[in-house]
């Protein structure tokens, strides 16, 4: 299983309706797309910055590949959305991990 997480740092004027979009358009567009499952939607409890919030949006993927098609196409359009409603006001970046056994 992979998770692909991606944390964005917010400017505080724009805390509420970043979260309200997260909830609204973000996470159900990446549900829409059939690729990814099992949303999390999570606040960083550090500052990162100065006058920022910081969350983590993460979700699961079945392979390295679906993740890599999610992020490329339907996860571009909608960073596209982003940028446009938020510009400079959000930035984010986006991690790719594996789950490993614990033993």
């Amino acid at each position: 299983m992979i998770i692909l997480n991606t944390s964005f740092h917010v400017h505080v004027s724009l805390d509420e309706p970043f979260k309200a979009w997260v909830r609204n358009v973000y996470i159900p567009e990446a549900l829409a797309s059939g690729r990814l499952s099992s949303p999390r939607f999570a606040s960083l409890l550090i500052e990162v910055q100065e006058d920022c919030v910081s969350y983590a949006v993460s979700f699961e993927a079945a392979t390295p590949e679906a993740a890599s098609e999610w992020h490329d196409n339907a996860g571009a359009e909608l960073r596209g959305m982003l940028h446009k409603r938020f510009g400079e006001g959000v930035v984010f970046f986006t991690t790719y991990m594996e789950n490993l056994p614990l033993k």
